[in-house]
């Protein structure tokens, strides 16, 4: 998909598309369009006319000349915030390509309440490219429906001066929205594809692209090298265990961030199985490294100046003769000896491993990302992720952090 970012009118050109956004709550709703245009009357009265309030994705095509208005609805101004930005954009594309359209135009919202063209650019491009993501890889598309793509996004700053830190925006956001999308296809494929050795030959490729440091530490070395915990929860396995090590290091990085993954890329619960029920979502028991592998696939093309060290214990926990039994005891990494009561319990198991790992690095911070457990669902549903730690400081940045993205977080 193109992405362009100019100065000047909103002419979505052939085939496309023009996209304004509404407020809530005005007699007469106003089209957000960069102030160089001025406001459009006639397109006013259209929206006002067909009774379109503004409310929050609402959508209204409507015809101007021989082209369409797509009229997106942002809610009212004063809860208008980037993360509203990224959901107009991806309404909006979403509409634009059900409608058959190949391209679209989208204005950067200028709004007292959202800051910098380059922020807001950055929002309009990554909710329009996550908007329109879909994972279709392992069905027949219907070909009416394989027509439907959007080819092209054009953002239109007010300003020829904004035009450079819109394009730096735009930039920004299609990276990270690449790795969301590599964090997404992971995620979503079944753990017959994407299994531990597959989790290791991503790294390896993320490794070739990007000339980062990889390091994969296979079954049978992981057991001579004493991580009892990642072995003992792999056992059970026919696919083999695989320790996965990405470092980006670029020069002159004063801090280290160790991102550790739980990769339980299938979890059966071993020989304490879990119920039938629902357990195809097992599958997801790996999306920390998912994330972990996108994270630092973003700060790679980003060129971040800070080190990121992704350590991942990638392993399936299955029932077999060979899997590890209640009341086992296992040796993990550090030495430690650890008493298994339940095998459905093997998440902290990889990552006493993992975390153990991660302190040869000498970092300065330790993130692990885990789908631990489904009790932190069961206590903040689907609005927020658990977040515990001890540092007030790094709770705080990462708490801000989940603001400014969405991806918010509630300390447990």
């Amino acid at each position: 998909m193109r992405i362009h970012v100019r100065a000047g009118r909103l002419d979505p050109g052939r085939n496309g598309v023009q996209v304004v956004g509404a407020l809530e709550g005005e007699r007469r709703p106003k089209a957000l369009l960069p102030r160089s245009l001025g406001r459009d009357r006639t397109l006013s009265q259209l929206v006002a006319g067909a009774g379109f309030r503004g409310t929050l994705n609402d959508t209204a095509f409507l015809p101007q000349g021989r082209r369409w208005v797509l009229v997106v609805g942002l809610g009212k101004a004063e809860d208008l915030t980037l993360e509203r930005a990224r959901q107009f954009a991806g309404t909006a594309v979403r509409t634009v390509r059900a409608r058959g359209y190949a391209a679209c135009t989208l204005p950067v919202l200028k709004e007292r309440f959202l800051g910098s063209p380059q922020a807001v650019a950055q929002a309009l491009i990554e909710g329009a490219w996550l908007g329109l993501y879909r994972y279709d890889r392992l069905r027949k598309v219907p070909a009416e429906e394989s027509r439907k793509r959007i080819d092209a996004i054009t953002l239109v700053v007010e300003r020829p001066g904004e035009v450079a830190a819109a394009r730096h925006g735009a930039a920004r956001a299609q990276h990270v929205a690449e790795a969301v999308s590599l964090v997404r296809d992971l995620i979503n494929g079944p753990s017959n594809l994407v299994t531990p050795t597959a989790l290791a030959n991503e790294a390896r490729r993320l490794a070739r692209r990007y000339r980062l440091r990889c390091r994969v530490i296979p079954f049978a070395q992981l057991k001579r090298l004493g991580f009892g915990g990642i072995v003992g929860v792999a056992q059970g396995s026919a696919h083999p265990a695989q320790f996965i090590v990405l470092d980006y290091r670029p020069a002159r990085a004063k801090v280290t961030f160790a991102l550790c993954g739980k990769g339980i890329t299938f979890d059966s619960g071993g020989l304490s199985l879990k119920p039938s029920a629902k357990m195809e979502q097992m599958k997801y028991d790996m999306s920390g490294p998912a994330a972990v592998l996108g994270t630092v696939k973003a700060a790679a093309a980003l060129r971040l100046p800070v080190r990121i060290v992704g350590i991942i214990a990638a392993t399936e926990n299955m029932p077999s003769g060979t899997a590890q039994k209640p009341g086992d005891v296992l040796r993990t990494l550090s030495g430690k000896t650890v008493e298994v009561l339940n095998t459905d319990a093997e998440g902290r198991l990889v990552l006493a491993d993992c975390l153990h790992y991660a302190k040869r690095y000498r970092p300065d911070c330790v993130v692990d990302l885990a789908t631990l457990t489904g009790a932190c669902i069961v206590a903040l549903g689907h609005e927020a992720t658990g977040l515990m730690t001890k540092d007030e400081r790094l709770a705080a940045r990462i708490n801000q952090a989940g603001k400014v993205t969405h991806e918010r977080v509630w300390r447990l």
